[in-house]
């Protein structure tokens, strides 16, 4: 059997224990939500107006710029796929965490029988927005989604035996299939992490085969 390297740090993809720790409950999701979305201050997603108050509702906000005598107030769900839905925060974050750590793709029925859904027609519907959301690429920003894998590609080289030569190559992509491609020096953590980083959104979600996994950062 053969033995773990040690010095080298060990990456490993957000596991369930790990959800549950970073998203133990609603309050939780829903901060999560709101820092990724406004990062800097909350803003009215109608107008764009900076100087909102917070309502009396965690989570919720009034826009006094929108319309005089009839003032906005807004959710950080509203605009999201997750609006006007009877599901909680926490179960559609649960979802797509099913859906991003299944490497062969996940069903709809698959995901009304882990989940334990009053009807298939729920889970139908959250993965139907979840797919449609992770097209477009606003959403995509706002879950900060990248799926890195590599591959060997044969490269003729001058040597003296002129035989082909493998070279390793990293590709990240978003669930979109935005790809990008370059060849890194070998295949470990570390590189992947250095050569794949600057091409990734701030605080990214990694997901990589096998032992490269990363959890949210």
């Amino acid at each position: 059997m053969a033995r773990k390297s040690r010095g080298k740090p060990t990456i490993q993809q957000m596991t369930i224990r790990d959800f549950e720790r970073i998203f133990p409950d609603e309050e939780a999701c829903k901060l999560y939500l709101a820092e990724h979305r406004w990062p800097e201050s909350v803003v009215c997603p109608r107008c764009g107006n900076a100087e909102v108050k917070p309502h009396a509702r965690s989570f919720h906000w009034v826009c006094y710029a929108c319309t005089r005598g009839n003032n906005y107030r807004f959710s950080v769900l509203v605009g999201t796929i997750f609006e006007n839905s009877k599901v909680d925060l926490r179960q559609w974050f649960r979802v797509i965490h099913l859906m991003l750590t299944s490497k062969k793709g996940i069903s709809a029925l698959q995901v009304h029988r882990y989940m334990g859904f009053g009807s298939y027609a729920t889970a139908w519907y959250m993965c139907r927005r979840i797919r449609a959301g992770l097209a477009n690429e606003g959403f995509r920003k706002l879950m900060g989604i990248v799926e890195v894998d590599e591959t060997s590609t044969a490269v003729r080289r001058r040597t003296p035996t002129s035989r082909a030569v493998t070279a390793p190559d990293a590709a990240p992509s978003d669930r979109a299939d935005a790809r990008s491609y370059h060849v890194i020096e070998s295949v470990t953590g570390d590189i992947l992490k250095r050569s794949c980083a600057p091409r990734c959104p701030r605080r990214s979600a990694w997901l990589v085969p096998g032992e490269w996994g990363d959890p949210i950062a």
